[in-house]
């Protein structure tokens, strides 16, 4: 997983965070989220984000914008709601 060695180098007191980091790109491909500089970056819709750690501005940019959840329950079956018809 070369992504991962990538961001590794870019935090190595977080390295817990960076499959958290993933995911979150993953679910929000539109925002930016730079690990150079002095603290980690993001920037939505136009407003710099700072956080001292990866874990603090990943906290901060779930808040705003929670990850994107599946329509199942915890045990992978659909959810009620998700069988229904409109």
């Amino acid at each position: 997983m070369p992504g991962n060695r990538a961001a590794l180098s870019l935090v190595p007191d977080e390295e817990d965070q960076v499959p958290r980091l993933e995911r979150f790109r993953a679910a929000h491909p539109e925002i930016v989220i730079l690990l150079l500089g002095a603290w980690p970056k993001a920037w939505l819709n136009g407003q710099k984000i700072e956080h001292p750690t990866l874990r603090g501005l990943l906290d901060e940019l779930e808040e705003i914008l929670p990850a994107e959840r599946p329509a199942s329950s915890s045990c992978g079956f659909p959810q009620e709601s998700a069988l229904r018809e409109p």
